[in-house]
């Protein structure tokens, strides 16, 4: 599935199903994954003001098994793809604090495109 690519924004978005932040720092992402890993149906949203090495946004939510699906928003020429992978929580949060601090590099291999 192919999404509209996002128009450029002034700052980071972070979110959940409750809130939404425009200031805020690493300590909230970690509080925001916390959350998700005991609230069932919770997910995490962290969008950046614009791509960062194709990356507009990282997302989470945890699954019934434990793990946690991990999903990037790949902006391309047609559209902003999704690509995710099962990972630990431990991951998780690293993958969030690295895209927040603009130095998340990605092996494209470990992950897949999502199907709807």
């Amino acid at each position: 599935m192919v999404f509209k690519n996002m128009e450029e924004q002034n700052s980071f978005t972070l979110r959940n199903q409750e809130r939404e932040l425009r200031c805020f720092g690493t300590e909230e992402i970690e509080d925001f994954l916390e959350d998700m890993l005991v609230t069932p149906d919770q997910f995490v949203v962290l969008t950046a003001p614009k791509a960062q090495k194709q990356i507009r946004y990282v997302q989470a939510c945890l699954l019934d098994d434990g793990t946690v699906e991990t999903e990037l928003g790949i902006e391309e020429s047609d559209g902003t793809h999704l690509y995710g992978k099962i990972c630990e929580d431990e991951e998780c949060v690293r993958i969030f604090l690295d895209f927040f601090k603009n130095r998340l590099t990605v092996d494209r291999k470990e992950y897949k495109p999502v199907q709807f």
